[in-house]
């Protein structure tokens, strides 16, 4: 929901936030243990750190007792609500304390070395100052890959869609822009909003800043049972979790159906993109027929306009 102090932060240039002035909102469900030590790395950047367990449930208590002791504030959700619902939760947590300006989202998995917030704080500023007020602030690079940019305005590199870790946004951004979409789940909810940012005249800016975070696993590509030799060893491709492939293409059928008058191009890609990565892992990785399966399932949802976590078989 909306601050009620929408008022009291102007989107407009002006000073940026402090280090201080930054909550990290951390969601979490049944984390490994490097989560305490991807917590610990963020208390030394940032005032504040909320942690979200979106429900993980008996057996990772020793965990979250680990990550309170670090001094991160720890929210517990009773169910799994997904990612959307988590950071809204976060993001409710960091508006009652005082002095917090800024917002920023990261993964259970993802490791933010020394300087990264400082990093994106600088190129708020620089974007400020050359009169663009962005709706998010994102890294350049992303485990060595560089980012996809949008090109530049007045010296300041654009972003195209980011993913959901590692983004600052402001809590004036929220304010203008309401609650991430937690109908969604999981799978777009990022891309969402930064449709939404766009539409608002809140472009995504790029910062000169890395961060490790994993996208996807790699596993061995096989035709007929066989791998595929190459030079350097087997080939393999990158596939999701099989569950996710639900919320991948029910998802992709929602957010389209809402801006695709505004973003017809965006739309097209998009599902160009999604299928084309289907047609390789269904050609190459195993599990093709619980892929597949999760796939029909997430279109059929999606054309009927289902909404929230996929409901058990």
């Amino acid at each position: 929901m909306p601050s009620e102090n929408k008022a009291q932060r102007p989107l407009e240039p002006g000073t940026p936030g402090r280090r201080s002035a930054v909550a990290c909102v951390v969601t979490a469900f049944r984390p490994s243990p490097q989560l305490v030590g991807n917590v610990k790395a963020l208390l030394a950047q940032a005032r504040t750190v909320i942690v979200v367990d979106d429900g993980s449930g008996p057996g990772f208590e020793s965990i979250f007792s680990d990550v309170a002791a670090t001094g991160a504030d720890l929210v517990t959700l009773t169910d799994n609500s997904g990612i959307g619902a988590a950071l809204n939760a976060g993001v409710h947590r960091a508006r009652k304390i005082s002095g917090i300006t800024h917002v920023l989202t990261v993964d259970q998995d993802s490791v933010l070395p020394a300087g990264y917030v400082a990093s994106l704080l600088e190129a708020e500023a620089a974007a400020l100052a050359k009169g663009i007020v962005p709706g998010l602030v994102g890294p350049a690079r992303i485990h060595g890959n560089p980012v996809m940019s949008g090109g530049t305005r007045h010296g300041i590199v654009l972003g195209k869609e980011p993913i959901q870790s590692g983004l600052l946004v402001s809590m004036a951004a929220l304010d203008r822009l309401g609650d991430f979409r937690a109908e969604l789940f999981i799978d777009l909810v990022d891309t969402e909003f930064y449709l939404r940012a766009l539409d608002a005249g809140l472009p995504t800016i790029l910062a000169d800043a890395e961060f490790d975070h994993s996208l996807g696993t790699f596993v061995e590509a096989r035709i007929f049972g066989r791998p595929i030799p190459l030079p350097g060893g087997a080939l393999k491709v990158r596939i999701a979790a099989t569950w996710r492939y639900y919320y991948i293409f029910r998802n992709r059928i929602l957010v389209s159906r809402r801006y695709a008058r505004r973003h017809p191009v965006w739309v097209a890609a998009g599902y160009w993109a999604d299928l084309r990565h289907l047609a390789v892992v269904t050609a190459l990785a195993p599990g093709r027929l619980a892929r597949l399966t999760a796939v029909l399932a997430g279109l059929n949802d999606g054309l009927r306009g289902r909404t929230g976590k996929k409901p058990e078989a």
